[in-house]
């Protein structure tokens, strides 16, 4: 088995508890969600972290993301507002959209197009930051969003309905895939092959694109608010509790398998995260644990990091190398997978 542990390289205190947070294209900065309002920007995150604010949104941010390959963050609050900031200079941002709702989700596509969900109404933009389109025909409030690797289909999780979204061109189709419960998550395989949700009714339903062959694994205790794929696709990880559940797609996939289930937390688990590109797994909690799992290595946790406060929000840098770890009590760590020699971080 690999032997490999997290090794902090650098820590910020802020006055937010951290909602979320993105990495840079080039691994080197990260953006933060506050859940006072700010927008903040660390850069040299991995060696001599400085905070920048960028901006606020009334009564508290949302939501952050970072458009591939360029220095365009987009944030949103609980004001309703989409902006857009330029990561390199000190300028007021460019309000897309304004709403009463508050605007829960962001996700740019591959391409730079940028999704946002407010309510019931999906928008988009396009890399430019013009608007190309609002989608209306959910029945529900959106919970979650996940574009497909290519960026041309957007899934978007509501109340008894998944619904996928077909972004053009020529023209925008949609579909619903009809479920009994809600769905809490949407999360696109990398290769695009399957479409996963957690389920309010405790299950995890997946439909699988190709064939629209849909199937259910059920036996959770309660709502499975986490899910997240391993960078080949192959394992799907999940939680409803304390438990890391991984159910494993190669061969004949999951139906009718018994999944891996990984324990080392003594409280709820509140974010899951695969390495980018990798295998390497991290779950936190509320337990203010970090675990480090390598799924179908070992039934253990490889490293267990401890955080001053519970754990908010976990996200690997794009180069698999770094993990920034968000806490509720307003501290952002980076930590770096270190390996032995004979082992790659991939």
């Amino acid at each position: 088995m690999k032997e490999a542990r997290l090794t902090k390289r650098a820590s910020v205190a802020l006055d937010n508890y951290v909602v979320d947070c993105v990495w840079s294209s080039d691994s080197a900065a990260v953006a933060i969600a506050g859940g006072e309002g700010a927008v903040l920007l660390v850069t040299d995150a991995c060696a001599n972290p400085e905070v920048r604010t960028l901006g606020r949104h009334a009564r508290g941010a949302l939501a952050v993301a970072w458009q591939a390959g360029n220095g365009t963050i987009a944030s949103s609050g609980q004001d309703g507002t989409v902006m857009l900031w330029d990561a390199a200079c000190a300028v007021p941002p460019k309000v897309l959209n304004s709403s009463n709702t508050w605007t829960e989700h962001l996700a740019y596509a591959a391409d730079g197009k940028l999704a946002a969900a407010s309510g019931r109404t999906l928008t988009l933009w396009n890399r430019a930051g013009d608007r190309i389109g609002e989608l209306t025909s959910h029945a529900s409030t959106i919970a979650a969003l996940s574009w497909d690797a290519a960026g041309r289909q957007l899934a978007a999780a509501t109340h008894r309905a998944m619904w996928v979204h077909q972004i053009g061109p020529p023209a925008f189709a949609s579909r619903a895939y009809k479920v009994e419960s809600a769905c809490l998550t949407a999360a696109f395989s990398p290769s695009g092959r399957v479409l996963a949700a957690g389920m309010q009714d405790g299950a995890v339903h997946v439909w699988y694109r190709g064939t629209e062959r849909d199937s259910h694994m059920r036996g959770y205790a309660a709502r499975v608010a986490l899910t997240c794929w391993s960078g080949n696709s192959r394992q799907l990880a999940t939680s409803s509790g304390s438990q890391v559940v991984v159910w494993d797609f190669g061969g004949k996939g999951p139906e009718g398998s018994r999944p891996l289930e990984l324990s080392a937390h003594t409280d709820r688990i509140d974010c899951l995260a695969y390495q980018s590109g990798g295998s390497w797994l991290v779950s936190g909690g509320r337990d203010w644990r970090v675990a480090l799992w390598l799924p179908g290595k070992a039934e253990r946790p490889v490293d267990i990091q401890v955080t001053a406060s519970e754990v908010s929000t976990l996200r690997w840098s794009p180069d698999g190398r770094f993990l920034a770890v968000g806490e509720r009590g307003g501290a952002l760590s980076i930590y770096e997978l270190a390996t032995n020699s004979a082992s790659p971080t991939r």
